[in-house]
């Protein structure tokens, strides 16, 4: 578990890594705007606010292209507004499951404008970000009738980073994925767009708050690592999750989500444990042999470290019944039918953390 995940670098995000503030600070009426609207955040409807200072925002970006600039030069231009922050590696100490970070890390500049390629046209996608939970937004500007115009917009709730996803036909979608830091824990939110016409159509999200998010690109792939609390087993804040990963796959001109259990012997041992009182015959289904339950008992246990390989088909996780102090190395073994079923539960060490993490 990490309290901040870094996600995949953007392809992009090398055109705006370490930009030059402008070294001479020339009156700027939009940049005093913004000033403004950035010390106006109000607590109380911070959505509303932010909306507001990304407007700015987006009337600076069209000011400086249709002045002839480039998306360079306007990125020059936006790492001189306040509160910008280049990207950056982050500063964290990993302990056990978790790291703890200093400082988080940031794939993108707080502001910045990404040239990109949809439906054989050329687009600008702005990404704005304000510290580690401000309500970010991705915007699409184009040129039409000779001026550029933004053509979209997507707010967000907390910092967003986009992923590219080439679809057929030249067709391009973009993945968000929004991340909340909280002192102990992350929720994301993920969405897929297609642009359309510079128009940004929304094709699919992954249901529900995710925890613990991060995405990867790999081979014409985006891969989005998430987690949630095991209903049968005690998991502290630190404690054992249930690992998920969701890919998003191109097909044709649209995508193709999948979700899969990345720890299933984690799994089938908290699906045990949430049945047994409810559906006894179906948690004893679980088990290779009846026996097994003497060990086990009913009793919502104490989990502690897992580990297992998901190709051979076998793991383990060491858990306490009943919040005990014995504690039992419970492996479970992948069936030819494709379930997971527990084969064996052994006398186990004390494990050197019993809190949990």
């Amino acid at each position: 578990m990490h309290l901040a995940t870094r996600t995949s670098v953007l392809a992009l995000a090398a055109l705006a890594l370490a930009l030059p503030r402008p070294a001479a600070a020339q009156p700027d009426p939009l940049r005093d705007r913004f000033a403004a609207r950035l010390e106006a955040v109000d607590s109380g409807d911070e959505a509303a606010s932010f909306r507001q200072l990304w407007e700015v925002m987006d009337s600076v970006v069209l000011r400086e292209l249709n002045a002839g600039r480039t998306a360079d030069e306007v990125n020059r231009v936006l790492a001189g507004f306040p509160a910008y922050a280049g990207p950056s590696e982050g500063d964290g100490v990993t302990i056990g499951r978790t790291t703890f970070y200093g400082e988080l890390p940031r794939e993108l500049p707080s502001y910045v404008l990404l040239p990109v390629r949809a439906e054989r046209e050329e687009l600008l996608l702005a990404v704005y970000n304000f510290s580690v939970n401000g309500a970010g937004r991705v915007g699409l500007f184009a040129r039409r009738g000779g001026r550029w115009t933004r053509t979209a917009r997507v707010g967000a709730r907390a910092a967003v980073t986009p992923y590219l996803l080439p679809l057929a036909d030249s067709a391009l979608a973009i993945v968000t994925l929004e991340l909340f830091t909280g002192g102990d824990h992350q929720d994301g939110w993920v969405n897929v767009w297609r642009i359309d016409d510079g128009a940004l159509t929304p094709l699919a999200p992954i249901p529900g708050t995710l925890k613990e998010p991060s995405a990867t690109m790999d081979r014409g792939v985006i891969r989005v690592e998430h987690n949630r609390i095991p209903d049968g087993l005690a998991a502290p804040v630190m404690g054992t999750r249930i690992g998920l990963m969701t890919t998003i796959t191109p097909v044709g001109t649209t995508i193709r989500m999948d979700t899969r259990i990345t720890n299933p012997w984690v799994e089938v041992v908290s699906r045990y444990y949430a049945t047994i009182w409810r559906r006894p015959s179906v948690a004893r289904g679980l088990l290779a042999s009846s026996a097994l339950s003497a060990r086990l008992g009913s009793k919502i246990p104490m989990s502690y470290d897992d580990g297992g390989d998901l190709a051979a088909g076998t793991g383990w996780i060491v858990i306490a019944p009943g919040g005990g102090n014995t504690y039992y190395r419970v492996t479970s073994r992948r069936t030819p039918d494709g379930a997971w079923r527990i084969i064996a539960v052994e006398p186990a060490p004390a494990p050197r953390d019993t809190s949990g993490g």
